[in-house]
């Protein structure tokens, strides 16, 4: 049913994420690992902004049939703005951040796999810290 404007928007996405990534690269110039994850956090904001138009076209298209409204009345220029605004800046700083991290998952993966009685002690302890978590009646 949403076909097209998924497709539509996942390559316009695409073509904007590699477009807008290369002109800010050449732009910025970052030299340092802070720097290209910064620059990479932008190139997905500025993407996900560009290929916005398309997921108010799948919204649209996958309203239910007994409920759909005309475009005119579905389409809130401030909610629209809102929603993009805050959906892009969401996926960019996690990104970034995803960049930042990474190559401390990677160390501590490493060390994971070198000590194991280490790691399944830290299995162990999240678990239970899950556990308690979940099973902690809510305050009233």
């Amino acid at each position: 049913q949403a076909y097209v404007p998924t497709v539509s928007r996942d390559i316009i996405y695409g073509w904007a994420r590699g477009s807008v990534g290369g002109l800010l690269i050449r732009a910025i110039a970052p030299t340092s690992f802070l720097g290209r994850s910064v620059t990479f956090g932008i190139t997905i904001w500025a993407a996900c902004i560009i290929s916005s138009p398309c997921n108010e076209w799948r919204g649209f298209t996958l309203q239910p049939k007994d409920k759909a409204l005309p475009f005119k009345e579905y389409f809130k220029p401030v909610n629209y703005v809102r929603s993009t605004g805050v959906g892009a800046s969401i996926m960019g700083v996690a990104l970034c951040v995803g960049m930042l991290i990474t190559p401390l998952a990677e160390d501590l993966f490493t060390y994971l796999t070198h000590h194991k009685l280490v790691g399944l002690a830290m299995v162990v302890v999240v678990a239970a810290g899950i556990a308690k978590i979940t099973s902690t009646p809510a305050k009233k």
